[in-house]
């Protein structure tokens, strides 16, 4: 009978990866979310799907990816998988003090924006709960009627991209990213895209960034907040711009750090990190979770010192991403640091810290020992 095994960190704070002892055979899977028909699934699939707060589980070789709503927190939902699948060795008492929540959700938020050769037509967010849509102000509408008659099915021809995911309340993100579009498409720009599309009628490319080209340190002297950011947004950020970039960290418009921080995570090369490191200390939360971000994904190990002061950062989920990190990358040297952290407010936090800890200290085989605590069921005393 299958049983769990261990309890593996994702790329996402609503996701799950959960080892069994059973191995799927060799190219078979699964993925089944709470809409679909489960009458030909799997038992234990329908038994998940019963618990409050699951929704995608995605089954292939020996283990399970399950994906939560993010108003569920962990600390409800696991123990209730633990009890419909089971573990491979049952412990007696581990358990985890569950601290009162303080947000119900990580506030991570996916961003769409609807495009039609290349003019944008509206934004989309998504939270893993709701989804939210914004208009964009009528300059826009009237770019897409007059490029409309170019495309045979402009139904058909309109694409989501989606873009940087951002963090916080819904209302915030949808204004910010309706503000930034507007400053980036001006009339002007708008007027070139309707020209463009009857000049390339078989193109449906939706590219957010057309015309790429670079820019001078003094075009972000500009007066107007708007013309700045129009100019970074349509950069092809390079290595040679670095200086660029540090010079855009220092903006007093946090909608331009932010997009210079994003620009220094794609560049992928060690010296963009002292760069990521000032953005860590910047005043607005949306820079620091970009900057945790971005070096997370990055992965470069030297990172490691300013990771650690990190896991004492306001925001949970930069604290998150600073741990998630350390499981990834961390030595011995991060070992005070995670302890001294270990009693985080926040479960997931918590959750990646222990992973951390346990990595570091015991490797493979710890991950088990992290399962058991953080499924048996809390103590809210």
């Amino acid at each position: 009978m299958m049983k769990i095994v261990s309890i593996e960190p994702t790329p996402s704070p609503h996701s799950m990866k959960i080892n069994v002892n059973e191995e799927l055979p060799a190219g078979e899977n699964y993925n089944f979310n709470e809409k679909d028909d489960l009458e030909n699934a799997p038992e234990y699939v329908k038994q998940l799907f019963e618990i409050e707060g699951v929704k995608n589980i995605y089954r292939v070789v020996d283990f399970i990816a399950l994906a939560r709503n993010p108003k569920t927190p962990w600390e409800e939902l696991l123990p209730k998988v633990r009890e419909v699948l089971g573990a491979e060795v049952e412990t007696e008492n581990a358990s985890l003090k569950a601290n009162p929540k303080t947000e119900d959700a990580f506030g991570e938020v996916k961003v769409f924006v609807q495009m039609f050769r290349g003019i944008p037509m509206q934004v989309k967010l998504d939270d893993g709960d709701e989804e939210k849509r914004f208009g964009l102000p009528e300059l826009f509408t009237e770019a897409v009627i007059k490029a409309s008659p170019s495309s045979p099915n402009v139904i058909m021809d309109r694409k989501w991209i989606e873009v940087h995911p951002r963090y916080g309340s819904m209302d915030e993100i949808g204004s910010d990213v309706v503000e930034e579009l507007s400053a980036s498409y001006d009339q002007d720009r708008l007027d070139m895209l309707v020209k463009l599309a009857f000049e390339n009628e078989h193109s449906s490319d939706s590219n957010l960034r057309q015309a790429k080209k670079s820019i001078t340190l003094e075009t972000l002297d500009h007066p107007d907040w708007k013309k700045r950011y129009a100019a970074l947004d349509r950069l092809d950020p390079s290595f040679d711009d670095l200086p660029l970039l540090d010079k855009a960290l220092k903006d007093e418009k946090s909608s331009i750090r932010r997009l210079a921080t994003a620009y220094l995570g794609m560049i992928e090369e060690p010296e963009v990190l002292p760069y990521l490191y000032k953005a860590l200390q910047d005043k607005a939360v949306n820079v620091r979770r970009t900057a945790g971000d971005c070096i997370s994904d990055l992965g470069f190990k030297e990172a490691m010192p300013k990771m650690v002061e990190s896991l004492s950062d306001p925001s949970r989920i930069v604290r998150w991403r600073a741990a998630m990190f350390l499981f990834e990358a961390g030595d011995e040297t991060a070992i005070p640091a995670l302890e001294a952290a270990a009693d985080d407010p926040e479960f997931e936090v918590r959750m990646q810290i222990k992973l951390a800890l346990e990595r570091i200290k015991g490797g493979e085989e710890a991950k088990g020992s992290v399962w058991h605590q953080m499924t048996q069921a809390t103590n809210r005393s």
